[in-house]
């Protein structure tokens, strides 16, 4: 049987690849406060999701005032890594019988 890919895959797909990339954007940011010493100022209880849902407007604020850190590459490591399951996803071959 062949597998489609439908909207529904799609659109759950953007949305769980968002929200874990928001996931690696925040832990990424709590294990550079961690190495680098400082305190943290919110409680994970509120930062995670904050970020899981902020995070590109984080991310380009990060660009443009330069603070290119550890939890800079690793959240665009993360957003490669997403982008190409997710080309991967559109352009399967179905399995031959």
């Amino acid at each position: 049987m062949k597998r489609k890919v439908t909207f529904g895959k799609i659109l759950l797909f953007i949305i769980i690849a968002y929200l874990s990339i928001g996931l690696v954007y925040s832990l990424a940011g709590y294990v550079q406060h961690v190495i680098d010493a400082k305190p943290v100022v919110f409680s994970l209880l509120v930062g995670i999701p904050f970020d899981m849902v902020g995070w590109p407007l984080s991310m380009r604020g990060d660009y443009i005032n330069g603070f290119l850190d550890m939890q800079f590459f690793v959240t665009a490591a993360a957003i490669l890594i997403a982008f190409i399951l997710f080309l991967r996803l559109l352009f399967r071959k179905p399995k031959a019988k």
